[in-house]
């Protein structure tokens, strides 16, 4: 029953309210499209890194190498600085010896036999560290290896002397050998021509 002091329009909104039905739960859609977004933008910014971090290491890594060249390159010039004011060294008792008397009577001197020790040392030295003369035997001038300061009469292409000795480091040259070469006045011998007298096979052979 309704009391008689609440009047009609209250008791009917009384009602409504009790039987209004609850709003109608937001739809399922929404709770998995959200995750969905959100595991998308991780993944993405999960790649951004990742991109960056494999840059980043290979900017590294260029950064070592170049940075071990700089220190190889360093200390070959350093290396060969050195190794070159060796070698006017070795030159100086290259000159020495050439120079110094070859009879016998010198041959016992003290002076000169630890000027020859002197230069068995350096020239042990440079051995270790890989320096070899350049080989100028019967060799024809080749650029690589030699640096033509003049010309002589000679055949072409041909090294008649000697200035300064070169020397190599491994597989590079470290100093040309110093030539002068022919200026080709000078034919080279023919190889078809035989110099040797063969005898004449009509010549008869008489006891």
């Amino acid at each position: 029953m309704i009391p008689d002091s609440q009047s009609a329009d209250e008791a009917s909104q009384q009602i409504d309210e009790v039987v209004e039905p609850d709003p109608e739960p937001e739809s399922s859609n929404d709770f998995v499209a959200e995750p969905a977004n959100e595991l998308e933008a991780l993944r993405e910014e999960s790649a951004r890194n990742y991109a960056g971090w494999q840059r980043a290491q290979a900017d590294f890594e260029n950064l070592k190498r170049r940075s071990a060249q700089d220190v190889r390159d360093r200390v070959q010039q350093s290396q060969r600085a050195i190794l070159l004011d060796l070698l006017d060294l070795a030159d100086d008792f290259e000159r020495a010896n050439r120079e110094s008397p070859s009879d016998e009577s010198n041959q016992g001197d003290p002076w000169r036999q630890g000027v020859e020790l002197m230069g068995q040392k350096l020239s042990a030295l440079l051995m270790r560290q890989q320096v070899k003369q350049i080989d100028t035997v019967d060799q024809a001038f080749d650029p690589d290896f030699h640096e033509a300061v003049g010309q002589l009469p000679g055949q072409h292409n041909e090294i008649v002397a000697v200035l300064r000795t070169g020397y190599t480091i491994g597989s590079r040259v470290l100093r040309a050998t110093q030539v002068m070469v022919g200026d080709g006045s000078i034919e080279p011998p023919d190889p078809d021509d035989d110099s040797t007298d063969t005898p004449d096979e009509t010549d008869e052979i008489t006891e």
